[in-house]
């Protein structure tokens, strides 16, 4: 009986070996190939390749005989992806960058082309710049939406230019050509840093945050009076990507 578990043990384990064979650098094995790299007999080999065929967790190509990941690793790494909460993961980050700048610490995701608070963690400041859960905001006003915008879709950008670009105070950026000169700033240092363009005396200081596809699916920024933050801009906005990192880091971002 003991010997039965053993063997099983070390099928599984081949199994294993065989799917992490597969790589962005060598995604497509021959069953001869395999069984060299591995250091197993070719009938092993392809008798579990065959067995994750039929489970789908590999393909064969009927052309040079080879076999590529299947759709079933697809499947189950979606159920990673969704279980991989953004808030969730966000919030102890949040909470700890907040006490290292003493500001408020917001997150927020497009919908519908407009920007909305998920989460955030309110600065003990006396005076202090937020946001309300749930509320919907512009996109071309503000560090953290502008953010947003910046990794938008082009045709997505355009359409939020050709529903009109509302001004706030008379620093928010209402040109066209302008806002576009901005956002491609923004992409290209990977922050965005804005004053006063929303709410007068404020300042946001906003960085994206990846998903495990590499896409930019969220903005986490610094809120609080220009008076107090333009003074270490610097510092924040490295503590700001240090933060964005490790959450992008936690969501498989590479």
């Amino acid at each position: 009986m003991e010997n039965k578990k053993t063997a099983k043990l070390e099928t599984g384990d081949r199994i294993l070996k065989i799917l992490e064979c597969f790589t962005l650098d060598k995604p497509e094995w021959g069953v001869s190939e395999l069984s060299e790299h591995l250091q197993v007999y070719k009938s092993v080999a392809h008798r579990a390749l065959v067995t994750l065929e039929n489970r789908g967790f590999v393909k064969q190509n009927p052309v040079n005989q080879k076999y590529t990941l299947g759709i079933k690793l697809f499947e189950l790494g979606m159920i990673v992806a969704n279980q991989m909460n953004l808030r969730s993961i966000a919030k102890p980050i949040m909470e700890e960058l907040c006490e290292q700048t003493n500001e408020t610490v917001m997150l927020m995701i497009v919908d519908h082309l407009e920007g909305i608070c998920i989460e955030k963690v309110e600065s003990s400041q006396s005076v202090r710049y937020t946001s309300p859960m749930g509320k919907r905001v512009p996109l071309h006003a503000g560090a953290t939406t502008k953010i947003l915008m910046a990794y938008l879709p082009e045709d997505s950008i355009r359409q939020i230019i050709a529903n009109g670009l509302q001004s706030y105070t008379k620093y928010t950026v209402c040109d066209p050509d302008e806002l576009l000169r901005e956002l491609a700033v923004i992409r290209e240092q990977g922050y965005s840093i804005s004053a006063n363009d929303f709410s007068l005396g404020g300042m946001g200081i906003a960085v994206p945050i990846q998903d495990y596809t590499g896409n930019v699916v969220a903005g986490l920024s610094i809120s609080g009076l220009e008076l107090r933050m333009s003074k270490e801009s610097d510092r924040l906005v490295w503590l700001c990507q240090q933060a964005a990192f490790e959450i992008s880091k936690r969501m498989g971002s590479r």
